[in-house]
């Protein structure tokens, strides 16, 4: 089986009226695994204090680690 990055994963079942349900797609897995990455780096480091130390770096660095996740688990 493939992972796609874009797979979703967490859908929202939401109801409108007590006949009418609506759904979201929720998050991609690919957005799961880089708020994961995100959360260790910052929980790991200290906000201000990893190597990358402003949020558009951290930011960068959590997607570039789930894009490779994805890869690495499709092999």
């Amino acid at each position: 089986m493939t992972i796609q990055a874009n797979d979703n994963i967490y859908p929202l079942y939401q109801r409108e009226t007590p006949e009418q349900w609506t759904v979201t797609n929720g998050m991609t897995l690919r957005e799961h695994f880089a708020v994961m990455a995100m959360q260790g780096l910052v929980a790991h480091y200290g906000y201000g204090e990893a190597p990358a130390s402003n949020t558009e770096e951290i930011a960068q660095w959590a997607v570039k680690l789930a894009d490779s996740l994805i890869q690495a688990l499709n092999h």
